[in-house]
């Protein structure tokens, strides 16, 4: 995964001219893409260069690729969820208010099986837990929401009861959406406020994301609908305890603002979730929710993607070079192309 990252100075003449041919190769790329997916699919993207950003947003009806406007249309992001988690850590951790060698026993009045877990661990994958808790049973759930009923009272239940860690839990990276979780919740006993509530203080209001949001205060004038993998509609998940993975809605105007908050100078809780925590292999380093590459230019590349039943989504920045890429779909999850979504972005990223 390998980008070359160009800078072009020319006249306004000539700027006029390339960025009409930029407009048109992005949109082809998002044409080429979205026509192997069922009808109602719809692509929201969001090209970041500097202090422009451009926005590309197309649909498939009847077999026809048609452009529109949807960069406040509002998609579900799923597992990018967890960079927002681990900004709320940061932003506490800043304010002096945890440590991220905090241990999770901290934040819980029951004993927990495992108490030796830190916040920094749950952030980047490396607690040992596993992606699921034990006694959520997906054979036996609504598979169209399947966390929906997995409730607090469980949630404890595993902690105190049936919690383990992996045996190599030691230098081992493992994706733990029971993980991001798990850290939400420690953050909501902290505070003594709802995650929304924390989103909304920390991130939403201060950043303008106006159109984000959970599945409890959803924009259903806005909301794209959510496709299955035969392309039938299906309701956005509500994730229940496990809020903190997955359950963000939002939109590719709101994300941009997020994203640019990375393209600072300033040490602030943004740059903290991009310092790297954890090298997992020569080409993948963790850093507090971030996955980070190295782009061939040397550049740090930070991703991330997500998926639930109905939708799809991938964040890419280089914040050295101020670059990003973002891209929601309704595609679904579980569609055996779902990997083209972040295919299609690294090859976006590509254009610059």
């Amino acid at each position: 995964m390998k980008f070359n990252v160009i800078v072009i100075f020319m006249t306004m003449l000539g700027f006029t001219t390339q960025a009409q041919s930029f407009d048109d190769k992005a949109h082809q790329i998002l044409k080429n893409f979205l026509i192997e997916y069922p009808n109602q699919t719809q692509f929201s993207v969001a090209i970041i260069d500097a202090d422009k950003t451009h926005y590309y947003g197309q649909v498939k009806v009847s077999d026809t690729i048609k452009q529109l406007d949807n960069s406040n249309s509002v998609f579900q992001i799923g597992s990018v969820t967890k960079v927002f988690t681990s900004t709320l850590l940061a932003r506490l951790v800043i304010d002096k208010q945890v440590k991220l060698t905090d241990t999770l026993q901290k934040f819980f009045q029951f004993p927990l099986m495992e108490n030796a877990i830190t916040l920094e661990e749950l952030s980047n994958h490396t607690s040992g837990l596993p992606r699921l808790p034990s006694n959520l049973n997906l054979a036996t759930v609504n598979i169209e929401n399947p966390y929906k009923s997995y409730a607090e009272a469980d949630l404890e239940y595993y902690m105190s009861t049936e919690m383990e860690v992996s045996k190599s839990k030691s230098n081992s990276y493992q994706y733990s959406n029971l993980g991001a979780g798990i850290l939400a919740k420690a953050l909501e006993n902290l505070t003594d406020k709802t995650y929304l509530e924390l989103l909304s203080e920390e991130l939403f209001h201060p950043l303008d994301m106006n159109q984000s949001t959970l599945v409890s205060k959803t924009f259903d004038k806005n909301l794209v609908q959510g496709l299955n993998p035969e392309g039938k509609p299906t309701p956005v998940w509500e994730m229940g305890e496990f809020k903190g993975a997955g359950e963000i809605l939002s939109t590719t105007n709101d994300l941009s603002k997020f994203v640019k908050a990375h393209f600072g100078d300033q040490e602030d809780a943004f740059a903290l979730t991009t310092l790297p925590t954890f090298l997992v292999n020569d080409n993948l380093r963790i850093g507090l929710g971030w996955h980070i590459l190295e782009d061939e230019s040397g550049y740090d590349l930070y991703w991330h993607n997500g998926g639930t039943g109905g939708y799809s989504a991938s964040v890419y920045m280089v914040p050295e070079t101020r670059k990003a890429v973002i891209v929601l779909t309704n595609v679904s999850g579980f569609h055996p192309k779902t990997s083209n979504v972040d295919a299609m972005g690294y090859e976006l990223l590509s254009m610059f």
